[in-house]
């Protein structure tokens, strides 16, 4: 949802980095590497106009090689 969402408004991960304040979090998370933070799903939530509720569910994680 939040790739998706970032399209529809433009933003890549360094915009979401400038909200986030970290580069190498951003990167982690949008490649499953990393569950997003409270932090993370609140200000995602507001920038890309997301419900929190859609954020806060389990996902799967790719294990590190």
């Amino acid at each position: 949802m939040i790739k998706i969402r970032m399209e529809d408004f433009g933003y890549n991960a360094s915009t979401l980095a400038r909200e986030y304040g970290d580069k190498g979090t951003i990167s982690k998370v949008l490649n499953y590497k990393q569950s997003l933070s409270l932090t993370m799903i609140r200000k995602f939530s507001h920038l890309l106009k997301i419900p929190a509720e859609w954020l806060i569910k389990e996902y799967p994680l790719k294990k590190a090689v």
